[in-house]
């Protein structure tokens, strides 16, 4: 198994336990539901960004592999216009999500893989 998708198979178990975490927050405590969907709305958005752009760089290493060569784009206007869609969504309905939650919540998946490769770079032998 190589390293990208090991990565990002613990970053998706560590969304989905934030997803389990936020929907818990929101049934438990209406007064802050918000928070915590928008906080969930913003995991899933940055969730999908990144598996989008891991598969954009997987094919452009095997691209490279097979001596293809050709300039590859990662996409980068699509995973904003995503984002951008999410805080958009947000603003529009502000009774169901808090638009600095969704916000928080882009960023989720970045910091997670942080601490994912962080952990995982400790546990292999040299």
């Amino acid at each position: 198994m190589s390293e990208l998708a090991r990565y990002r198979r613990w970053m998706t178990v560590c969304i989905l336990t934030i997803l389990m975490i936020c929907f818990l927050i929101a049934a438990l405590f209406p007064a802050i539901q918000t928070i915590g969907v928008g906080i969930a709305l913003g995991a899933v958005i940055s969730w999908i960004n990144a598996s989008y752009l891991g598969r954009k760089v997987r094919i452009m290493a095997d691209d490279a592999v097979g001596g293809n060569l050709k300039r590859v784009n990662l996409g980068f206007l699509t995973r904003a216009a995503l984002a951008v869609l999410g805080v958009f969504l947000a603003m529009q309905f502000p009774q169901y999500f808090n638009t600095y939650a969704v916000v928080g919540g882009l960023f989720l998946a970045q910091f997670s893989l942080l601490f994912i490769g962080i952990i995982l770079s400790r546990n292999t032998e040299v």
